[in-house]
């Protein structure tokens, strides 16, 4: 699939502030699934913008408005083209044994432990424990757990924020991608699989898919020899080219969108307008 995207983030402040200092992760991943063509980041007030490459890979840009200034524009347009997944083959037989032969698992440390939104504790146990599946097939209990996330949770927004936690989650029943994604990583890490935290786009096309008009979230597992397998636990379906990948992390605090901060009184307020459009067939 052929995709352009266009997210623009608002923030108007009450009073002019002095300065502001921000930092964004919208620029797409290329990797063997996608391709990320072109990418332009304009921002207003104008600012030169710098870019460098986190530890996690993604392609990270940072910049500082200096004069005073009432509204601050973000706009990154973007082309990507994504691949198909292979054959169509839901991953499975995936055991401990396999996982822990293979030679990156040393690497992955960061995503089999608690972070500051996927504690792991007690209610997470719990939770993992009631998912309809065996636990020795890795792959199958991440599909299976995905699924449970979805059925088991009612997508509600207003109930949460970007500083709920898992723990938070399970309390409320209820939640965003966001929130969906957090405690099905919690639920792999919990198995021991290692999971990370995957924000990006999702393509609406023709049937109803629920966090398609903003960034979106879920979760990817590692599962030789498969690799990272993503599944989206907000609508129910594993990762495929109807997704385009921007960035990855522990958790949604190593990749936010837009985060930062600026020297004023009052706070501000956000609008955020995503579109993903998909090339024509004959394209």
């Amino acid at each position: 699939m052929e995709y352009t995207i266009d997210h623009e983030t608002a923030y108007r402040y009450p009073q002019p502030v002095s300065e502001s200092y921000t930092v964004v992760h919208l620029q797409p991943r290329t990797n063997l699934r996608q391709y990320c063509t072109r990418y332009n980041l304009s921002v207003e007030p104008g600012a030169r913008v710098f870019s460098y490459l986190d530890r996690f890979g993604n392609d990270v840009q940072h910049f500082a408005v200096m004069p005073e200034h009432a509204q601050l524009r973000i706009i990154a347009r973007s082309h990507v083209v994504t691949l198909p997944t292979s054959g169509g083959e839901i991953p499975h037989d995936v055991d401990a044994a396999r996982l822990h032969a293979d030679p990156l698992v040393s690497e992955l440390a960061d995503y089999c432990a608690s972070t500051p939104y996927v504690a792991l504790g007690p209610e997470v146990t719990r939770l993992a424990d009631a998912v309809p599946a065996a636990a020795d097939d890795l792959a199958t209990y991440f599909l299976a757990a995905g699924s449970f996330v979805h059925d088991a949770f009612t997508y509600r927004s207003g109930v949460t924020d970007v500083r709920t936690t898992v723990a938070d989650v399970i309390d409320a029943g209820a939640g965003v991608c966001q929130d969906f994604a957090h405690v099905l990583i919690a639920l792999a890490r919990t198995r021991g699989i290692p999971a990370r935290y995957a924000s990006g786009y999702v393509f609406r096309g023709a049937g109803a898919t629920l966090g398609a008009e903003a960034s979106h979230a879920w979760a990817e597992a590692y599962l030789p020899p498969y690799g990272w397998v993503g599944f989206d636990p907000t609508n129910d379906r594993l990762v495929d080219d109807g997704f385009v990948l921007v960035a990855v992390g522990r958790d949604y605090g190593d990749v936010s969108p837009t985060r930062g901060l600026y020297r004023g009184v009052d706070p501000g307020s956000l609008r955020v307008t995503v579109a993903v459009d998909a090339a024509a067939a004959e394209q």
